[in-house]
């Protein structure tokens, strides 16, 4: 067309043009409704997400640090079961007067009547 036939073409302001014009008005409206509302709700998940992550990475420090120090106390408790098995052996041994008579002659040097003591020197391997 030329531009003197579009001159000759005149819009018609009628009542069904201007509900056409509101209702894509108010559907451009909603839409940018509906997009701060998506956004909002995006942007609430994202934090809320950050969150159960920061969360469940500082548990899962602290669990470590925790099952580390577990296993060391497990350690610690097994060797001092073996300290206290040897202390309990050692207690029956102080109540033997056999034991006693022995560590007497061994570190003292006492003896029963007509015993004699001899000292050897101990051998060391080099």
């Amino acid at each position: 067309m030329n531009s003197a036939q579009q001159r000759n073409v005149r819009e018609l302001n009628s009542h069904y043009n201007e509900q056409h014009d509101k209702k894509i008005e108010q559907k451009s409206i909603s839409n940018k409704g509906l997009v701060r509302r998506l956004s909002a709700l995006g942007l609430f998940v994202a934090t809320v997400m950050v969150a159960t992550v920061i969360t469940l990475q500082s548990q899962h420090t602290v669990l470590s640090q925790k099952i580390e120090k577990k296993q060391y106390l497990e350690n610690e408790l097994v060797q001092l079961q073996l300290v206290e098995r040897d202390l309990i052996d050692e207690i029956e041994n102080l109540n033997s007067l056999e034991y006693i008579a022995e560590i007497a002659r061994r570190d003292y040097f006492l003896t029963k009547p007509g015993e004699i003591i001899f000292k050897l020197p101990t051998i060391t391997a080099d």
